[in-house]
């Protein structure tokens, strides 16, 4: 093929019980005009055997093998390679429903405003069987850093279609955000245009125990909450590198929220939006995180600034009614709801 219209990138690493399936899923899609890319990173299992296999019968699927390198290298690594105008991501455990290529190439074709796409997904158990019922319902999308919480253009992490330009332009994953690459990357394209999330399903998302969002919850929770503090600067027209270098992924996370304080404190309700966050991503009580004592604490400090303040009471109001349940835990941490 000398021109695919869609590159599907895939990082694989370690993959064995699941790649076989994910890769059919993906060769047995409705559109035909696409090429696989799948960038194996250092697996040491039998991942990289069973992709020569399943390549050498399909000429649109491509192996690359490297060195381990962790997920946003191996990422950028596949948008580099990519020779289509639109650029899919999937993992190397999900899979792909039949039409997802095809459904959502059409959306790009006929509005060439939108710079990405997504879709719903369902989640499903280890063994293949589905998880609950998704909600399926039609949302507009809003892309404004500027509100309380901030309003993001999201798209969940194995579904996006975005043109390969406009991921170019952004300069693809960053790995200061990685847990949260989708999210940092959601916000940066953002920027360039629309995005819409069809309300249909079109990705099975695999829950099992090594899913990374399981694995390092803490790193996720904090990535994504920097993510959307860098987004609110970029918008305020502010230069947040120096505060971006200074990130330690999976490390302590307080010297960049503080170097964010200062940056954009005086332009966004900082201090009420990190309240509501850790309310609503419910981490109060959880090892490395704030208990009920501090939050109790923070209620009180918050309440006697600015008291009228309609910002401090909207966080005062949710603060009172959240303080009424018992927090469920990082299980099902999707952040504040953008």
């Amino acid at each position: 093929m000398n021109s695919p219209k869609i590159s599907v990138i895939v990082a694989s690493y370690n993959g064995e019980r699941f790649v076989a399936e994910t890769m059919r899923s993906i060769l047995r899609q409705t559109f035909a005009e696409f090429e696989l890319i799948v960038i194996d990173d250092g697996s040491t299992d039998g991942t990289r055997a069973i992709l020569r296999e399943i390549s050498a019968g399909d000429g649109r699927m491509h192996v690359i093998e490297k060195q381990n390198e962790g997920l946003i290298a191996t990422l950028n690594r596949g948008i580099a390679e990519a020779r289509g105008d639109y650029i899919a991501r999937i993992d190397h455990d999900d899979l792909m429903r039949p039409t997802r290529l095809e459904r959502q190439s059409a959306f790009l074709d006929a509005n060439p405003s939108f710079v990405a796409v997504g879709c719903l997904l369902q989640s499903m158990r280890e063994d293949g069987t589905y998880i609950g019922t998704p909600r399926i319902r039609y949302e507009k999308l809003r892309h404004d850093p500027a509100a309380f919480p901030p309003k993001q253009q999201w798209l969940y992490g194995p579904t996006p279609m975005i043109r390969t330009e406009a991921l170019r332009m952004v300069g693809g994953y960053r790995e200061k955000f990685v847990t949260a690459e989708d999210r940092d990357l959601c916000w940066r394209l953002g920027r360039l245009g629309p995005m819409e999330r069809l309300p249909e399903v079109l990705v099975d998302y695999r829950f099992h125990a090594t899913n990374q969002s399981r694995l390092r919850q803490r790193t996720q929770v904090y990535a994504a909450l920097l993510s959307d503090l860098s987004a609110i600067a970029r918008h305020f027209g502010l230069d947040d590198a120096a505060v971006v270098e200074s990130i330690d992924p999976g490390g302590d996370y307080a010297p960049a929220v503080a170097g964010y304080r200062r940056l954009i404190g005086h332009r966004y309700p900082i201090d009420s939006y990190l309240m509501l966050y850790q309310m609503r991503a419910e981490l109060w009580d959880l090892p490395g995180f704030p208990g009920r004592n501090d939050m109790l604490k923070a209620v009180a400090l918050h309440a006697a600034q600015k008291p009228w303040d309609r910002v401090r009471l909207l966080v005062l109001r949710k603060a009172a009614l959240y303080l009424t349940r018992k927090p469920r835990g990082l299980g099902g941490h999707r952040g504040p709801e953008t």
